[in-house]
């Protein structure tokens, strides 16, 4: 009777995989939640300021302890489970933002309230990201990881094509409070599925509890995660190449696709159509992905959709029509989904189990430490040689790391 059930659950494919289902749409509905807690938190800044400046430290004071603490994020997901870090992260967000929506329900909001939920809200996604790419293997059968980290994806993405517009309207409506709590609530609801499931029967040991016993300090255990990496071949080079790749691409999808629409006079409605056709991208790569398409020797199919993604990128800065540019942008996002779900898998079958909270996590360092640096190096390149160098630079540069 059980060997029937594992057969039908095979069968299924991904949709059998009932755990991992309850835990993605949790999560997913906590992803919506934060989409509208950015916007709210933006818009309570601007009201309570007027000053832009500050909007910017106050995004600036989230995205410093995130990338600063998720190497020891990843330890200590390795050391207390990833089912554990989720469950704490999730909870203690959703008293932290509840908290922050009684303030100004009450009339007591003020800008230093927002700077402490904002570097608090950093430090609880150093620990929930690599969490999360920890956990997903020990939900699924190691013939659905592909599959599960699309659907994931998906969830993810939807959530954020979904969220801002949500967010839009809570605060309109009825003030950045009102959108504050339903963020609080999203992640008491990805907080109960998860209580609902436990992990274990993938490719990792159970994600309930500790998956290696601790041994030295946090430094010590960060360093045995950039040991692991340094000894692989494969994690070796993609460190690198997952930098570089930022660098390269996120000046130009960030910064460029505004100061495009501008450019050409598409406005802020062309500007939402080129984000929306990116967005669509993506949502399609993942649903594609998700259903099982499988990409051959992934190492090789990461290069040659990079390689492809970066003329795409090139011929978004010579487009010379909005639905030129949207097609394009759909098209990238399609190729950034393949890119990321297969990377991410790649990465979840090399890295040994008991270390994958550190590893995922110095992937994650690697990928963020360089955006800053884009995004400070975009404006610079622009003023140099027009919005159109911007794309056709990072293009360059992506190219030169494919055929590397």
């Amino acid at each position: 009777m059980k060997a029937d059930a594992h057969g039908r659950a095979r069968r299924a494919g991904i949709l059998g995989e009932g755990r991992f289902l309850i835990f993605s749409g949790g999560q997913g509905i906590s992803s919506l939640g934060d989409s509208i807690y950015f916007i709210a938190l933006a818009w309570a800044a601007l009201t309570l300021t007027h000053s832009p400046v500050y909007l910017g430290l106050l995004l600036t004071t989230t995205a410093l302890p995130r990338a600063l603490l998720i190497l020891g994020g990843g330890v200590l997901v390795d050391r207390w489970g990833a089912r554990r870090v989720i469950l704490g992260s999730d909870a203690s967000r959703a008293v932290l933002i509840l908290a922050l929506a009684a303030l100004l329900w009450l009339g007591h909001g003020s800008i230093a309230a927002l700077f402490v939920v904002a570097a608090v809200f950093g430090v609880f996604d150093a620990l929930f990201y690599p969490a999360t790419t920890t956990i997903i293997p020990s939900l699924v059968r190691p013939e659905h990881l592909s599959s599960a980290n699309a659907v994931w994806q998906v969830a993810v993405q939807g959530s954020m094509i979904l969220g801002p517009p949500v967010g839009g309207v809570l605060v309109g409506l009825a003030g950045p409070g009102v959108a504050f709590t339903a963020d609080g609530i999203s992640f008491l609801v990805a907080f109960s599925a998860l209580l609902l499931i436990r992990a274990g029967g993938g490719r990792t040991p159970d994600g309930s509890g500790p998956q290696t016993k601790a041994t030295g300090g946090l430094r010590q255990q960060v360093m045995s995660g950039l040991r692991v990496v340094g000894a692989d071949p494969f994690l070796r080079a993609l460190m690198p190449v997952a930098a570089v790749l930022n660098l390269a691409a996120l000046g130009p999808i960030n910064v460029g696709i505004p100061l495009l629409a501008r450019a050409h006079h598409w406005g802020v409605g062309g500007y939402g159509l080129l984000e929306g056709g990116f967005g669509a991208g993506i949502l399609l790569g993942g649903v594609a992905l998700g259903v099982g398409l499988k990409l051959p020797r992934l190492g090789l199919s990461v290069m040659v959709l990079v390689g492809v993604q970066a003329v795409l990128l090139g011929l978004l800065g010579l487009a010379g029509s909005l639905p030129v540019g949207v097609g394009l942008c759909a098209l990238m996002g399609v190729l950034l989904s393949a890119i990321n779900v297969s990377v991410i898998s790649l990465v979840q079958v090399v890295a040994p189990p008991d270390l994958l909270g550190r590893v995922s996590s110095v992937l994650m360092f690697a990928s963020m430490s360089l955006t800053p640096v884009s995004y400070a190096l975009a404006g610079g390149v622009v003023a140099a040689i027009g919005v159109p160098g911007l794309f056709l630079s990072g293009a360059a540069l992506e190219i030169a790391v494919a055929l590397a």
